[in-house]
């Protein structure tokens, strides 16, 4: 079947499209005109409705509606800060993508990409990231070494091997390699923002069904465990809750503790304080944790 794209009026096949609510898109750019024209509040409801309408026909990330609802529920500021920083976020994911050896889910990409958004992390510090979450879903001894709870070890040790790496993934590597916890300033040459930016509610809903099933039942372990919890008692200012998951999730690995996220914390409110940014963003815990890489 064919439709038309709503932004620039292409032909185009439905099953190669991005769709918002039964409205059909040729790409990012063309999904990103029509966010502008419609607002973010519009967009994030159009964007709920896709989710529910697809919950009909199949599986559905629901993780993903759990974080368009923390958008929704953020400090005004916030959001708008979080919202102006996604291209530059995501200016280097397809030089990182180059590198890699295996398929990864594209929220985790983005992440390890945002650590660079400032030009502050050195793409060796990245790419030492990059090798280790790949090394952790591929090697079982990894596993062993670097994670603590023994119901994540069992579903990352699971007969058949992984698909590929995750957001939890990703995090658990940050904190394995997070050594230099003492917050400086360093000068910035952010890097040029090229390519098309990248919509996180369509990444989920185009991703293979089976990773991203891995991917959500890793990430649940940051409830199971009560990590949200934990961090939530040790920050002292303003968090976006994507940024909260994603540090609790470096209480995963098993040797982070209290005394070494505290210092990451204080090092990402130092960040978000240089940038005068109303509270840290997601951007600011990466290139915090890309910064503590030794």
């Amino acid at each position: 079947m064919e439709s038309a794209c709503v932004t620039c009026n292409k032909t185009l096949v439905i099953k190669d499209a991005m769709e918002l609510n039964e409205k059909y898109f040729c790409s990012s750019t063309c999904l990103g005109k029509y966010r502008e024209k419609i607002g973010e509040r519009q967009f994030d409801k159009e964007s709920l409705a896709t989710f529910e309408k697809k919950k009909a026909t199949g599986w559905i990330p629901e993780r993903a509606l759990k974080y368009i609802h923390m958008c929704q529920s953020c400090n005004k500021k916030l959001r708008e800060t979080c919202k102006s920083l996604e291209a530059i976020s995501g200016a280097s994911r397809f030089t990182l993508a180059k590198s890699e050896k295996m398929p990864w889910c594209c929220h985790a990409r983005f992440n390890l990409s945002s650590s660079m958004a400032d030009g502050t992390v050195p793409l060796s510090n990245v790419l030492k990231i990059q090798a280790l979450a790949e090394e952790l879903a591929n090697n079982k001894l990894k596993v062993e070494s670097m994670i603590k709870p023994e119901t994540l070890k069992k579903k990352m040790l699971k007969e058949g091997g992984l698909s590929g790496v995750t957001t939890v993934m990703l995090d658990a590597a940050f904190a394995e390699l997070s050594a230099k916890l003492d917050y400086k300033t360093i000068d910035e040459t952010p890097p040029k923002i090229d390519g098309e930016s990248m919509f996180h509610y369509a990444a989920c809903l185009e991703c293979d069904p089976v990773f991203g099933a891995e991917c959500e039942e890793q990430a649940v372990e940051k409830e199971i465990n009560e990590c949200v919890e934990t961090v939530s008692k040790l920050i002292k200012s303003l968090w976006c809750q994507h940024a909260l998951h994603a540090l609790s999730a470096l209480m995963l690995n098993k040797n982070m503790d209290e005394v070494r996220i505290s210092k990451l914390i204080n090092m990402a409110e130092k960040v978000a304080q240089e940038k005068n940014h109303p509270g840290v963003t997601t951007s600011d815990l990466f290139i915090t944790m890309g910064r503590a890489v030794d």
